[in-house]
């Protein structure tokens, strides 16, 4: 029969909240730790594609979380005078404010899910009496820091972000990349606009500082930001650092990292909170696997079976199902972060930006602009796209 395993989990964010909901529905005594169990304040958007929602099926809540979001065709990546750099197609994503995720997973944890609401400052008591320890406690992840010492810290990138919501609607979806500075735009479900800027390193302390020196930066450099910034308050605006994890192997002993403690990345390409509900599917696929393989018992090369009803010990469970979800999601999530990486060097590009402006309007840019053109001779003369 299968073995029902004691498992701690460290975060209650994306990735911490989807596993404790999956493995409680596979019969395991779930823990979850966190100082508060609450949706962020301010709504900012993240993009949810295909994997991600496969995971948010098997969670129950995709339909739910698509009635939440916008979805958008597609966007485009323009240069500080407004050139087309390129079409970016949304590939069907979804657009949610991470509070509704948040809270649309808080929402649907089982009531067989033990919360605890506590500080954590040491790793090892929650090792004790718990068959696999689960770190999803973010980028500053104290589970890897404690598990992996020596490798385990985050890394700044020298960069300011801010991001947050105002009450119009967008006046474009798109990514404006300057010589140093990048801004974003897209669409909240139900009208009004998510906004993301990056800035090289400066934190005053205060957000209504921080908003004003965006302002200043950025001011007059495209009408579309200058519109969106107008519009932004300081109670709808977060500003923060951004860290990534270094490269660590997700697994040790019966210690599990997912979502940003196992590879937190910057926001460049929009996989934070995919990688964060495939982390945790794959982790309920993997241990569910080794659950099935277990009960079956070994080979008749390697022994008798046991006896029927038996239960196998955790550790026959947790030791294959951990390196089964390793194979899976190390080098995927370890990719999307240097990924990210490459393309924020990219977008930050200082000296190199005329360069890069140059090659991407003379190729994809241009290639978005003809197209764009022929979409609206055809809709001119009605011709069906």
């Amino acid at each position: 029969m299968p073995t029902t395993l004691t498992v701690r989990i460290l975060g209650a964010g994306i990735s911490g909240l989807a596993s404790a909901i999956l493995l409680a529905a596979d019969g395991h005594r779930v823990e979850l730790i966190d100082e508060r169990f609450e949706a962020p304040a301010v709504g900012t958007s993240l993009g949810l594609f295909g994997p991600a929602q496969t995971a948010l099926a098997r969670l129950g809540l995709l339909d739910q979380v698509r009635a939440m979001s916008a979805a958008p065709d597609a966007g485009t990546l323009r240069s500080a005078d407004g050139r087309v750099l390129a079409a970016v197609p949304a590939g069907k994503a979804l657009l949610i404010s991470r509070s509704d995720l948040v809270r649309a997973l808080l929402e649907a944890l089982p009531e067989s899910v033990e919360r605890r609401r506590r500080r954590v400052e040491e790793v090892r008591p929650l090792r004790d009496g718990a068959d696999l320890l689960v770190g999803a406690d973010g980028a500053h992840s104290l589970v890897r820091r404690s598990g992996w010492p020596g490798q385990g810290r985050a890394r700044s990138h020298g960069v300011t972000v801010l991001r947050g919501t105002a009450a119009i609607a967008p006046p474009e979806i798109s990514e404006t990349w300057g010589r140093g500075w990048l801004f974003r735009i897209t669409p909240l479900a139900g009208g009004g606009t998510n906004w993301f800027a990056c800035l090289p390193e400066h934190r005053t302390g205060s957000r209504d500082e921080d908003l004003a020196h965006l302002r200043r930066s950025l001011g007059g450099r495209r009408d579309v930001i200058d519109e969106v910034l107008a519009a932004a308050s300081t109670e709808q605006t977060l500003v923060h650092g951004l860290h990534t994890a270094p490269a660590v192997w997700p697994v040790r002993q019966n210690v599990v990292l997912v979502g940003d403690a196992a590879h937190a990345m910057a926001p460049n390409l929009g996989h934070g909170a995919n990688t964060a509900l495939q982390d945790a599917e794959s982790l309920a696929l993997a241990l569910r696997h080794a659950q099935s393989r277990a009960s079956q018992g070994p080979s008749p090369q390697q022994g008798p079976s046991p006896q029927e009803g038996s239960l196998q010990s955790p550790s026959a469970v947790v030791a294959p199902a951990l390196r089964r979800y390793s194979a899976a999601r190390a080098l995927p999530g370890q990719g999307w972060r240097l990924g990210s990486e490459a393309m924020l060097r990219v977008a930050m590009s200082s000296r190199g930006a005329p360069l890069r402006d140059r090659v991407l309007h003379c190729t994809t840019g241009r290639l978005a602009e003809r197209r764009s053109s022929s979409a609206r001779h055809a809709e001119r003369r009605g011709v069906p796209r």
